[in-house]
C-alpha cells in the first residue's frame, strides 16, 4: 500500500509524495515531480487527506545521486548572475531571491519576489535561449523566501517554516495580545517580517481558559483577603492575580473568587 510521505525540497517547499516502499525520516530521495526529477529529504508521513498528489518518490538516493545534487547545487549562483544581468536589462522590479536547476537539469526555477505583477514573457524567452532548459517563474511571499534561506527564531530553533510547516496559517495582532505578547514588532515578527507563525499554536488554549476567567479590572472577592480587584489571569496556572486595597497580589484558582462585577473588555 502506498504512502504519503513529506519531502523538503532543494527549493524548500515541503509536499506529500506517493511511496510504494518504506522510507525513514531524514533520508534523501529522488522525486518524479511530473516528468522532472528532483532531489528531497524524507520528512514523515502524513495521515492527511491529500488529493491529486502526483509527485512519487522514485528511490532512495545513492551516493551517485548526493553527489549529483551537489553538482547541481553548485550552479546557484552563477545561474543567478546570469538571471540577475538579464533581469537588470529588462528593467523588471522584481527581487530575485534564487535560481535552482531540477535534478535532472530539465528545469531552471527563478524564485523572485515583487510588489507588483511581472510580466516576464520577455526575460523567460531570452532565459530559455540562454539555459537551453525549461524556464519557471515563481513569485514568492515574504514568508516562501524566509522558507528558502532558512534562520532561526527567537526561540532559538530553525524556523518553523523551514523545519516542518507545509502550509503557515493566517496569524494576527489578536493572538499576540490574547496571549499576552509584547506588540513590538521585533518580539512578535518572524525573519520575514510577518507575525510569527507560532502565535497560532497556543492561541486555541489561551482563548479556552480566558474565557473562564473574570477580564482585567473585574472586581471580586476572596477568601479572608475580601474586595480586589483582577491585576492579571496566569493562563498557565489557570489562576486569577487579584489586587488588594493595600496594594499586595496574590493569586486564587477561579472557584475560591466571587466575583462582583465584569469588566468590559476592549475592543481588538
Amino acid at each position: 500500500m502506498a504512502n504519503l510521505i513529506n519531502i523538503r525540497f532543494n527549493d524548500a517547499r515541503i509536499l506529500p509524495c506517493i511511496c510504494d516502499f518504506d522510507i525513514e525520516p531524514n533520508s534523501k530521495v529522488v522525486v518524479d515531480c511530473d516528468g522532472i526529477l528532483e532531489f528531497g529529504t524524507a520528512l514523515y508521513k502524513t495521515k492527511e487527506e491529500v488529493e491529486n498528489v502526483i509527485n512519487k518518490v522514485l528511490r532512495i538516493a545513492t551516493p551517485q545521486d548526493i553527489e549529483q545534487n551537489k553538482q547541481v547545487l553548485s550552479n546557484i549562483e552563477e545561474d543567478k548572475k546570469k538571471v540577475s544581468e538579464r533581469v537588470n536589462i529588462a528593467k523588471l522590479e522584481m527581487k530575485l531571491v534564487t535560481v535552482l536547476r531540477s535534478f535532472d537539469s530539465k528545469k531552471i526555477l527563478i524564485m523572485y519576489t515583487a510588489d507588483d505583477r511581472v510580466d516576464f514573457r520577455m526575460l523567460v524567452r531570452d532565459l530559455a535561449g540562454i539555459f537551453r532548459m525549461r524556464v519557471e517563474m515563481r513569485q514568492i511571499s515574504e514568508r516562501d523566501e524566509a522558507r528558502y534561506l532558512g534562520g532561526c527564531g527567537i526561540c532559538g530553533q530553525p524556523i518553523c517554516c523551514r523545519r516542518f510547516l507545509i502550509q503557515p496559517k493566517q496569524t494576527s495582532i489578536k493572538m499576540a495580545k490574547v496571549q499576552g505578547q509584547s506588540l513590538t514588532p521585533t518580539k512578535i515578527n518572524g525573519a520575514c517580517g510577518k507575525l510569527m507563525c507560532c502565535l497560532q499554536y497556543e492561541f486555541a488554549h489561551y482563548s479556552e481558559v480566558l474565557s473562564k476567567m473574570p477580564t482585567i479590572g473585574s472586581k471580586v472577592v476572596a477568601p479572608e483577603k475580601g474586595e480586589g480587584v483582577v491585576a492579571y489571569n496566569d493562563v498557565l496556572s489557570e489562576m486569577v492575580a487579584v489586587r488588594f486595597p493595600d496594594q499586595t497580589i496574590l493569586k486564587y484558582n477561579l472557584e475560591d473568587l466571587q466575583i462582583i462585577s465584569i469588566a468590559e473588555v476592549e475592543d481588538e
